[in-house]
């Protein structure tokens, strides 16, 4: 997609700016208001980023000064990345669900992260100079986020007044803990930020913070608590706008049943790490970050087929090994 900014409604725009990874955009929404405008989402803080939202808010007579508050899907760079310096700058107000607030507060503790992610990723079969590149990489993403304070909190259910129009907030774990999309009634449109994409699905990753969240679990949930919405219009954060989102629902349902069937398949010459079904499922040929995500994605299929009796896991050395539960 070209970056750019597009109206999608009397007063309200997406912004499409740039990033220098795979998806190579992300989408953020603008609402104008009397007195300046409101955004949902950022861009991150990278190169060439700022100056570009900047040149699409000037086509609408805005500037960054403009900003009165930034509503946030959840607490990734690309989506949240500029809040701080956006907020600096305009003194906006920067709200976002209780989760994620939670979460800023834990990513400032890097060291923690860092160690429980080489435990994690040694304990399922990454090896060391993987997992020593995976860190580098999250330390330079730091950069990527100017920090910031919340200073509200949506709440699942909260009706928002957005540029005159009603926004309402829905809580849709699974890409993280916390994230939220927005529903437009009178639009029907549904602002959906990394929770429904129109071609691919959105990364789902234990949360090693807090070990008892299922994203995968929570992720299924959410997509059945906004597929019966009446919405004509689905705007991701990565993408064009689609309509469907009951064929889009069900098609990433689909996409899930069928990652299980893998993972077990996967297992049913014996025991497995996590890393040795996700190479059985997405291959070995992948940079240190993406074998990361590999595991990721298939670790919490492997944790879902494991609470419906299907796989058990072992510990043996230091591994945690899992394998199938009859034939």
């Amino acid at each position: 997609m070209k970056t750019g900014i597009r109206e999608m409604a009397d007063g309200m725009y997406m912004i499409t700016l740039p990033m220098p990874f795979r998806l190579k955009h992300v989408n953020i929404f603008a609402f104008l208001e009397e007195d300046g405008f409101t955004l949902i989402d950022t861009g991150p803080n990278l190169s060439g980023v700022l100056p570009a939202l900047e040149a699409c808010l000037a086509q609408i007579d805005r500037r960054v000064e403009d900003c009165r508050r930034i509503l946030i899907t959840h607490f990734h760079m690309d989506h949240c990345g500029l809040a701080g310096l956006i907020a600096g700058r305009s003194g906006a107000s920067i709200c976002l669900s209780e989760i994620e607030e939670q979460t800023i507060r834990t990513f400032a503790r890097e060291e923690d992260r860092a160690s429980r992610l080489r435990s994690f990723g040694l304990e399922h079969g990454l090896d060391s100079g993987t997992l020593d590149a995976v860190i580098r990489a999250f330390s330079a993403f730091r950069t990527a986020t100017s920090p910031f304070t919340a200073t509200g909190i949506l709440a699942d259910g909260d009706q928002l007044n957005v540029g005159g129009r009603v926004v309402e907030t829905i809580a849709t774990p699974g890409h993280s803990r916390g994230h939220i999309s927005f529903h437009l009634p009178k639009e029907r449109f549904l602002i959906a930020g990394d929770h429904i994409l129109p071609h691919i699905t959105p990364n789902l990753s234990p949360d090693l913070m807090v070990p008892a969240f299922r994203p995968l679990e929570s992720f299924l949930a959410s997509l059945t608590r906004v597929e019966d919405l009446p919405v004509a219009k689905v705007c991701p954060a990565h993408g064009r706008p689609f309509s469907d989102l009951r064929r889009r629902v069900a098609g990433m349902r689909e996409h899930h049943r069928d990652r299980s069937k893998l993972a077990l398949q996967a297992l049913t010459e014996g025991e497995r790490t996590s890393g040795d079904v996700s190479r059985f499922i997405f291959g070995d040929d992948l940079p240190p970050f993406d074998r990361l995500l590999a595991l990721n994605e298939t670790y919490v299929h492997l944790i879902e087929l494991e609470r419906s009796s299907s796989i058990r896991r072992t510990m043996r050395e230091g591994l945690c090994l899992f394998e199938r539960v009859g034939s």
